[in-house]
């Protein structure tokens, strides 16, 4: 895809976004305004377009009172341009969760339009209906791999602390994604019971059988998905593994040791995996017995990749395709240096999320489908 064509998708993304908060705000604009002319009703909807820095947004649906005289602040008049960045206005709008004076004041610098800082918390709170609708969803039945892993974002709870935020990616048999939810850990720290909630609440929303499951090291995972999904099997990243041993190791023989790890999850079939660990042992099980023994009890989550089809491996062994996601959400809230609070977070990565949702959606990853149509993947454990 080129530059001009990235460009474009972002805005139809954006505008899209847009589109769908202006209209669930509008209809709370109306709910309010009836509350004070209880003579008037609604009277459905008209349909209009919007200009803004990112074109023209069709197909607006805005609500209507019988009395004709209901107008919704949050559009500008017809044929004028919003003034406003719309998409820095829903940000700010998601991320100023716990100041409604501050937002108040927001919209009506802007739009010269007054909103009670009562009126503000009730547009807030359609957009957590929104969040809780979304993230409670019911999923697919299977998914060929699931990819979690947390990043750790500043939030303030008196103090400023970073706190994890859990994500998770799955991957259906013929190769499209889809971004499976998030989660906050209450300002506790990374912890295998949070995983555990994560699976129980997978199963309840309609998850009946994972493949496979890839994760980073953390004690206690592995037992998580067993638990809920006893026969699913689970990948341990092997990148995780190899920035783990390289820092246990003198600059001089990192290079040499990479290699000698390379061979291993570098191997065709598993025997020659296995041999190339014995290899790798007898060279650096006595200047490096903290890294052989890491490598060793952890062979058989490390190997796992290798039981697939060589076309798809490349997305197993590692949590790749999760981390990629992760750094898209690190990349645009970076300009918030700190969440003012837990629920400003919630809201600025569901936005984030929700952006990204029809990219992961729509792009299929090679080599799943053949492999599907010829029968080769299979997805029969619970």
């Amino acid at each position: 895809m080129q530059g001009r064509e990235i460009i474009e998708k972002l805005e139809d993304l954006i505008k899209e976004a847009i589109k769908s908060v202006i209209e669930r705000l509008a209809i709370e604009e109306r709910s309010l305004y009836l509350e004070e002319p209880p003579e008037t009703k609604g009277n459905g909807f008209y349909s209009r377009s919007l200009l803004t820095k990112y074109g023209p947004i069709e197909g607006l649906m805005v609500p209507r009172t019988r009395d004709g005289n209901f107008r919704a602040q949050i559009l500008p008049p017809p044929r004028r341009r919003a003034g406003l960045d719309l998409g820095e206005a829903v940000l700010a709008l998601y991320a100023s969760g716990a100041s409604t004076r501050a937002v108040s004041r927001f919209i009506e610098t802007i739009y010269g339009a007054y909103y009670s800082p009562a009126s503000i918390s009730r547009l807030t709170e359609v957009a957590e209906d929104q969040i809780e609708s979304w993230r409670k969803r019911r999923l697919s039945e299977e998914y060929f791999a699931l990819y979690l892993d947390a990043t750790f974002l500043p939030v303030r709870r008196g103090t400023v602390a970073r706190e994890p935020v859990y994500l998770a990616l799955g991957i259906r048999r013929d190769g499209t994604r889809e971004i499976v939810g998030f989660w906050t850990s209450g300002g506790e720290g990374e912890s295998a019971l949070v995983y555990q909630e994560i699976f129980n609440e997978l199963r309840e929303r309609g998850l009946k059988r994972i493949e496979v499951v890839i994760g980073d090291g953390l004690s206690g995972l592995k037992e998580a998905v067993l638990r809920v999904y006893p026969g699913a099997r689970f990948q341990r990243c092997v990148l995780h593994s190899l920035k783990y041993s390289l820092r246990k190791v003198r600059r001089s023989h990192r290079e040499a040791l990479a290699q000698d790890l390379r061979k291993i999850y570098r191997a065709g079939r598993r025997s020659e995996a296995l041999e190339a660990f014995r290899a790798f042992k007898a060279r650096w099980q006595g200047k490096y017995p903290e890294v052989v023994k890491h490598w060793e009890e952890n062979l058989e989550d490390l190997l796992v990749f290798l039981e697939y089809p060589e076309p798809i491996r490349n997305y197993i062994y590692t949590t790749n395709q999760l981390e990629r996601l992760i750094k898209e959400v690190k990349r645009r809230t970076k300009v918030i240096e700190v969440f003012c609070e837990p629920g400003a977070l919630y809201k600025v990565v569901y936005l984030v999320l929700r952006g990204l949702e029809e990219k992961y959606r729509s792009r299929k990853l090679r080599g799943f489908e053949d492999l599907m149509e010829e029968g080769l993947l299979s997805c029969g454990h619970s």
